[in-house]
């Protein structure tokens, strides 16, 4: 994703920690379900992430990444003007590649089959989750956007400062993955999540551990 699309203040070693692939494969998901990131999107994605490197925990835990992006489609918000909700492929999958500056993760692009929403000649397609009128950005609608942004984005930045980075007792990726999925399973959303698809926040808790 563009710069632009990130808060600032992030140290350069955040920039190649499994923490910042975690939130921007959330990132990506929410918008092409034109959403604002938020805890539902982050967990996720790092089952998305354990799928490709402990697939063993992740069939173990048995709740996919489909789960909660199905969830997600279905009961959060949208950034569509029109109230529109989002009913297209949700399969998204990701290249994820370490440069010099950063890893850059990046959504595959695959054939939508859901019709295309039409968009009155008054109103411009949303760009980055903004809704964006012929007047300009819709001040409610930006205010929502960075407050999930700054949300999202401290969240995995405070997975990655306790990760042991650069102290030379760095922990593995899935052990990142376990600690963030751990710690999302406090936040309430990703509780209205798993119980609404029928998974249990303790029987979670207690095949993570298990293995932390």
């Amino acid at each position: 994703m563009a710069d632009s699309s990130q808060p600032e203040n992030a140290s350069d070693g955040f920039y190649f920690h499994e923490a910042y692939v975690v939130w921007e494969i959330a990132f990506n998901g929410a918008i092409s379900m034109q959403q604002n990131p938020g805890f539902v999107h982050l967990a996720g994605a790092c089952l998305y992430r354990l799928r490709e490197i402990d697939l063993a925990l992740a069939k173990e835990l048995g709740v996919t990444v489909y789960h909660l992006r199905n969830w997600a489609m279905k009961n959060l918000p949208t950034t569509n003007p029109f109230d529109q909700r989002y009913e297209g492929n949700i399969d998204f999958d990701h290249t994820i590649e370490r440069k010099a500056d950063k890893t850059r993760v990046r959504k595959v692009k695959k054939r939508n089959n859901a019709p295309l929403m039409p968009i009155p000649v008054h109103v411009h397609p949303p760009g980055e989750g903004l809704l964006v009128h012929q007047g300009g950005i819709d001040p409610v609608a930006s205010e929502l956007w960075a407050m999930a942004m700054r949300s999202t984005y401290e969240f995995a930045q405070e997975i990655y400062e306790v990760s042991g980075e650069g102290s030379g007792d760095e922990e593995s990726l899935a052990t990142t993955l376990r600690r963030c999925l751990v710690s999302l399973l406090a936040t309430d959303e990703v509780q209205d999540c798993l119980g609404d698809v029928g998974f249990s926040v303790g029987g979670l808790r207690g095949k993570l551990g298990e293995r932390a």
